[in-house]
């Protein structure tokens, strides 16, 4: 035992005893891998999971040890201690002073599953994967092993890399003892039901579990667009795999209607003050059904109550409903839903759903909270700093602005900057005080007061800390604040990116716009000549030369609505499947469509869609 060690584990274990905190660590140096010699068994288990010392019980014991093997021993026992405790300063200051080339190759293992949790703790996820895989081999005792399974699942799904997840989880749930077959199955589902095509092996897995949940991946991506087939195959697969741990779950499922879409009845407002909404809606809807040979029967909700329209759907033996378009009555629907009918309501609200036996409510929007949240994913990844929003104070704004903060807080971000405007003559004021050209202009003057006559440099000087602006406003107001904020910004700022949403981009600047150049905004791919069907919408356009673009999107949505009746089923049980529509591409998490757009940006003389 070196007295160089033994003196910092005393330094530790007073800082311990006597400090609240440590100085909080960045990371936990890369340990070295154990020579040959070193890699043998320990010759006892270790028991901190059922011990009653505290970590600082274990580093004075580690300061007494008469053995290197004991003290670094009772050094990783403190360090689990403090990471049962959430103690994570603690714990990575400790496992810092830990020489791993004098640690067994079980204790090695050990270490490494406690890096992994510092990592995973720090959201450092490849890393905690880099340190772990190798190290699971290793792990005697099933706690371990399914600790660090537990944490590889974890880690591979927050990288997005579900079937990964899915396979540690598979592993992981064989060591839970505590678990029962519905716990583990809900475990393992959780992960697989997001897995993408693209991430399945194309063969199957040699092991019997893993290649039955493969299976099941395999037939929703395969069959997500017919549901009666999809049906018999989960069928086949029953026979195949009748003892399989999600046999149960496919039995629940196998119970319910699976069905093709054959008569779609449509609520729709076709008279009074939506009516132009309306009818966009219902020509997307005949322009789908008549391309999928599909019966679409129309009531106008503005002219039907509700139990009249119920009864109409009953009368035509209905399989799926698609509409209502208005919140209010979406709202009646959704309290009184009809059973062994999908129901595809064109609008959402806050109301729960009545449990009714057999009916499926799944709610399509066009929202621009969801425009507002894929944004803030995708300024995470393009932005290297925090960016800044500015939006006028009204409440659609606010609950914009709300949307995009709260993904930003999902994804671990700091909070955008906000700057708030009440009218367009605040903006410029606004937009000078959020890129510190007013602070510039400060300092200027304090400069020249204090140089007397001496010739200063009057330059004013934009933040070297931002480089994207996001703008959820409309047309109108971000014409208005693009010019502001180009003509503040400094050739000694960083460039600086505009986003927006789809609201700029209308009819009037379809082929371009030259107040807006360089501003990227999401936008409906059908308006983006990005999908396959986008002729469709073009000629609607073309046929209904009053309608601006907030109706095509309307049209695309309506559109979008008959295919997704027939994936809703697929959909629904698996959000890894991915439906491309003229509106976006579609998934359906937990009972909404979610609709991601693509990304586009405005030159002089076109709008250029960005791959």
């Amino acid at each position: 035992m070196t007295a160089k060690l033994t003196t910092q584990i005393m330094r530790l274990t007073l800082a311990v005893l006597c400090v609240p905190l440590l100085t909080k660590c960045s990371s936990v140096e890369r340990a070295e891998q154990p020579t040959p010699e070193q890699q043998l068994p320990a010759s006892v288990e270790d028991s901190i999971q059922t011990s009653d010392r505290t970590a600082g019980d274990w580093l004075q014991q580690a300061a007494a040890a008469d053995s290197n093997t004991d003290q670094l021993r009772s050094l990783l026992n403190a360090a689990e201690a403090f990471q049962q405790q959430q103690q994570w300063q603690h714990a990575a200051a400790i496992l810092s002073q830990i020489e791993t080339v004098q640690l067994t190759r079980q204790d090695f293992a050990r270490f490494k599953l406690m890096q992994a949790r510092w990592f995973a703790y720090q959201q450092q996820w490849q890393t905690a994967i880099s340190e772990l895989e190798p190290q699971v081999q290793y792990f005697q005792t099933r706690e371990r092993r399914l600790q660090g399974l537990s944490i590889l699942a974890k880690s591979h799904a927050a990288l997005e890399q579900y079937w990964q997840a899915s396979k540690a989880q598979i592993e992981a749930e064989q060591y839970n003892g505590g678990a029962s077959p519905k716990q583990s199955r809900t475990a393992i589902w959780a992960y697989l039901r997001q897995a993408r095509a693209d991430e399945l092996p194309a063969t199957r897995p040699l092991a019997n579990q893993l290649a039955g949940w493969w299976r099941l991946a395999k037939l929703f991506h395969q069959h997500a667009s017919k549901p009666t087939l999809l049906a018999e195959s989960l069928r086949q697969w029953q026979s195949s795999y009748p003892e399989h741990l999600a046999a149960d779950m496919v039995a629940t499922w196998l119970q319910q209607p699976w069905q093709d879409a054959n008569h779609v009845v449509a609520l729709l407002p076709l008279t009074g003050d939506y009516a132009k909404q309306g009818i966009a809606v219902r020509d997307g809807l005949l322009a789908a059904a008549s391309k999928n040979d599909l019966s679409v029967s129309f009531i106008d909700t503005q002219t039907t109550p509700l139990a009249e329209q119920q009864s109409a759907v009953i009368e035509a033996g209905a399989t799926h409903i698609v509409g209502p378009l208005l919140k209010s009555q979406v709202e009646q629907w959704k309290n009184q839903p009809l059973p062994g009918v999908y129901h595809l309501l064109l609008n959402e609200t806050t109301v729960l759903p009545s449990s009714i036996i057999g009916a499926e409510l799944i709610e399509f929007a066009l929202a621009p909270e969801d425009e507002a949240r894929q944004s803030a994913r995708y300024l995470t990844r393009q932005s290297k700093l925090t960016p800044l929003i500015l939006a006028a104070s009204s409440r659609g704004s606010e609950r914009v602005v709300e949307a995009f903060q709260q993904q930003r807080e999902l994804l671990n971000q700091q909070p955008a900057e906000l700057g708030w405007y009440q009218s367009r003559d605040q903006m410029q004021a606004v937009v000078e005080q959020k890129l510190g050209i007013e602070a510039s202009k400060q300092r200027i003057r304090e400069v020249k007061i204090a140089a007397g006559k001496i010739i200063v440099d009057e330059q004013e000087r934009s933040r070297a800390d931002l480089d994207a602006v996001y703008l959820p406003g409309n047309l109108a107001q971000v014409r208005l604040l693009k010019p502001f904020i180009d003509v503040n910004l400094s050739p000694f700022a960083p460039p600086l990116t505009v986003y927006a949403n789809s609201d700029v981009h209308q009819r009037a600047n379809r082929l371009g716009d030259a107040d807006l150049q360089g501003v990227v905004f999401t936008e409906t791919p059908g308006l983006l000549n990005k999908n396959d069907d986008s002729e469709t919408v073009a000629q609607w356009l073309n046929l209904r030369s009053d309608a601006n673009l907030n109706e095509a999107r309307l049209f695309a949505m309506g559109y979008d609505s008959i295919p997704l009746l027939n994936h809703l089923m697929a959909l629904i049980r698996f959000p890894g499947v991915h439906y491309r529509g003229v509106s976006g591409t579609l998934q359906v998490p937990f009972g909404r469509v979610q609709r991601t757009l693509d990304w586009a940006t405005f030159t002089r003389e076109t709008v250029q869609a960005i791959e």
